[in-house]
């Protein structure tokens, strides 16, 4: 099982050591991009359709985004949970940082 926690900022590199750092590293970019975002190929991405909503709701169109996101461009991942973890400030601001559990990365 790993962890992909969008609060934490990854150093990105142009030769991983391992397949399993190169598929770790491409699931975090594609769950950190914005549809529309990617010059040249505006698909790619994670939908931004929750912004406007309140937080209850948009935990659930985020959670959607991610797992059509995730069927669509790595569907050799498997998905295991995505939890929402903010401090009392974000909660506030209505800042979401989901934290994705994946099997199945190799």
């Amino acid at each position: 099982m790993i962890i992909i926690d969008t609060r934490q900022k990854r150093e990105l590199t142009l030769a991983p050591k391992t397949e399993t750092e190169a598929k770790v590293q491409e699931l975090y970019i594609l769950i950190c991009t914005i549809q529309g975002e990617c010059p040249l190929y505006r698909d790619f991405g994670v939908s931004n359709e929750y912004l406007h909503m309140p937080v209850n709701a948009a935990q659930t169109a985020m959670t959607l985004a991610i797992t059509e996101a995730l069927r669509r461009y790595m569907p050799d991942v498997q998905l295991e949970n995505i939890r929402f973890e903010r401090n009392e400030l974000e909660a506030m601001q209505g800042i979401l940082n989901p934290v994705l559990e994946v099997s199945d990365i190799e």
